[in-house]
């Protein structure tokens, strides 16, 4: 059975669809001689003259056309294979999972994750966000490879790294009575609408306990997931609210005022991966970024 170069029916192909063997090489990055070579050893495998060349004319024969239209479909056939099997390395690329709170994705996790895939790009990155209690379970149940959160609660399963400590502040709109102290106290906002985290956020898990602590009930007008919600709702007097001061930077000018607390309160802000997953390549790297990142 005679077995043909299948590159060298590639060539051929080119040459036809280009009508020169110049322009062929010029769009195959190869050099005219060896453009001229492929045709040559097509033309000896198959025993027929497949190019006439003749004083500058260029003429592909009866049997030419025939083994063009072979080619032609081999060459097709090829970039489809190519297609594939690019597709195919690129699933292969490793994924990494990662978990953390809307306010994270938003105004951390950019920083971090673009400054990550400069240092190696080869790996496939997605995001999932949710509150603290949600990205836990879902350390815990696989569903994410690490997760950025803030006050992790202990587990035997996990292994955490303090990265980051977070500052609470009270927030107001410019106008508001408070947004004039220096500092207040949490009994100072006892008597005001107060505006919550919701469920499952640690922002509202230290908040309450802070609350709890000095016997104080707050009047909880609304929760809210989206602390953009509740900067909006602040900055037109309707409630105050505490948040993380890193998510009011620089907003003072859309009518909200940071006002420090005399009870300082925090957010220990950590990253955490399973311990059965500590061995991972992916998860080893990540992690090495995060211990040398300055946040």
């Amino acid at each position: 059975m005679p077995f043909y170069s299948m590159t060298s029916l590639i060539v051929f192909a080119q040459v036809v669809k280009c009508r020169s063997f110049c322009k062929a090489a010029d769009v195959l990055f190869m050099t005219q001689p060896g453009v001229s070579n492929h045709i040559a050893q097509l033309e000896a495998q198959t025993g027929l003259c497949l190019i006439e060349r003749q004083r500058g004319r260029f003429r592909v024969t009866e049997e030419g056309r025939v083994v063009y239209r072979y080619a032609e479909r081999i060459e097709k056939m090829a970039r489809e294979l190519e297609d594939i099997l690019h597709a195919l390395h690129k699933e292969m690329r490793p994924l990494l999972r990662i978990g953390t709170v809307p306010t994270y994705s938003r105004i951390l996790m950019p920083y971090v994750l673009g400054g990550f895939q400069k240092i190696d790009p080869y790996i496939r990155i997605k995001l999932d966000v949710g509150s603290s209690n949600e990205m836990e379970k879902s350390l815990l149940s696989g569903q994410n490879d690490i997760i950025i959160v803030a006050n992790l609660h202990p587990s035997k399963k996990i292994q955490a790294f303090p990265i980051l400590r977070e500052e609470l502040m009270l927030i107001t709109a410019n106008n508001h009575p408070l947004a004039r102290k220096k500092a207040v106290s949490l009994s100072d906002v006892k008597t005001y609408p107060f505006i919550i985290r919701e469920e499952g956020s640690a922002t509202r898990e230290v908040v309450l306990a802070a609350f709890s602590a000095m016997h104080i009930t707050p009047s909880v007008l609304i929760e809210a997931k989206s602390t953009e919600f509740i900067k909006e709702w602040v900055s037109q007097d309707k409630g105050i609210s505490i948040l993380i001061k890193r998510a009011v930077l620089g907003e003072e000018d859309k009518g909200l005022k940071q006002v420090p607390l005399r009870e300082p309160l925090f957010l220990e802000v950590s990253f955490a991966l399973l311990k059965s997953k500590g061995c991972d390549p992916s998860v080893q790297k990540f992690s090495a970024y995060l211990k040398g990142l300055k946040l």
